[in-house]
């Protein structure tokens, strides 16, 4: 057993959600604009995509299966007259061809029917228009699920792992193509490596490890942000160097992968686009 095995707390925990809630999954400028276009969100969770949409002038409309999560958004978006809908990503309740974006970041790994799902983004998506969406990084989320049953068990955890290339083959399907993909969340990696390790040099006769109930803990209770935790949320959505760092780190480590896809009126191919910065032979 190694001497040294990495400290976890609940706090821990804590802090890798609000790190997140500080960082975009996708690239807010490639929304649309202007009050004419009404952009969906499928798996809102804490509201901050849908900000970003509304933030450029679009009609913003957030979807959550999970109640608990519309309140964090709520609290999030304040009085912003932003609809919140609990809904199954696999059963939308709006007409078609109704949004003229469709947001969807880190949900399609949780959804027991992520074909279901897609094919409901496209149909309520306008012909032409963009999907704006981000699943965990393969290779990391391989070491992860290797190195923790904590991770790979962990309660609404993840279902699967996708490649970009498997991605992009359950989006053609849809008739989604995939026109750009890139890495992104270096800091984020680091951080659930930490637990992942914490669970992985774990004393073997603990009956639960800290990392299953950290996340547990966590799920159940809201906890108040600390003050260096705002501070560094707010490093990270301004600090030029922290934000160079993440971009640079997400070449060698990251935590998601990025997609924009189109929804196309006839059938197509599966295709994955060269990911930005990156060499082709990661896409094998």
């Amino acid at each position: 057993m190694p001497a040294f095995v990495p400290c976890l707390s609940i706090g821990d925990l804590v802090v890798v959600a609000e790190i997140s809630s500080a960082k975009l999954s996708i690239r807010a400028e490639l929304l649309p604009s202007g009050p004419s276009t009404h952009v969906l969100d499928v798996g809102c969770g804490d509201g901050r995509h849908i900000l970003a949409a509304a933030a450029r002038g679009c009609v913003a409309v957030g979807v959550d299966y999970d109640p608990a999560e519309l309140l964090k958004a709520r609290a999030r978006l304040g009085g912003m007259p932003i609809d919140l809908i609990a809904a199954d990503a696999s059963h939308l309740p709006f007409a078609d061809r109704a949004f003229g974006a469709v947001i969807c970041t880190e949900t399609l790994e949780h959804l027991p029917d992520d074909q279901g799902a897609m094919r409901e983004i496209a149909r309520v998506l306008a012909d032409g228009a963009l999907l704006h969406g981000a699943v965990p990084s393969h290779f990391t989320e391989r070491l992860y699920f290797a190195l923790s049953a904590g991770y790979r068990n962990a309660p609404g955890g993840h279902v699967r792992i996708f490649s970009p290339a498997s991605l992009a083959s359950k989006l053609a399907r849809a008739r989604l193509r995939v026109d750009d993909v890139r890495y992104i969340h270096f800091v984020d990696s680091l951080v659930w490596l930490r637990f992942c390790l914490t669970d992985y040099l774990r004393p073997q006769h603990h009956p639960r490890t800290d990392f299953e109930a950290a996340v547990l803990v966590a799920m159940a209770v809201e906890r108040p942000v600390a003050t260096w935790r705002t501070r560094l949320r707010s490093a990270i959505g301004s600090s030029r160097f922290i934000a160079a760092l993440d971009w640079l780190g997400a070449l060698i480590w990251p935590k998601s992968l990025m997609f924009v896809a189109t929804k196309t009126s006839v059938a197509i191919h599966s295709r994955v686009p060269t990911i930005a910065l990156e060499p082709d032979e990661v896409l094998a």
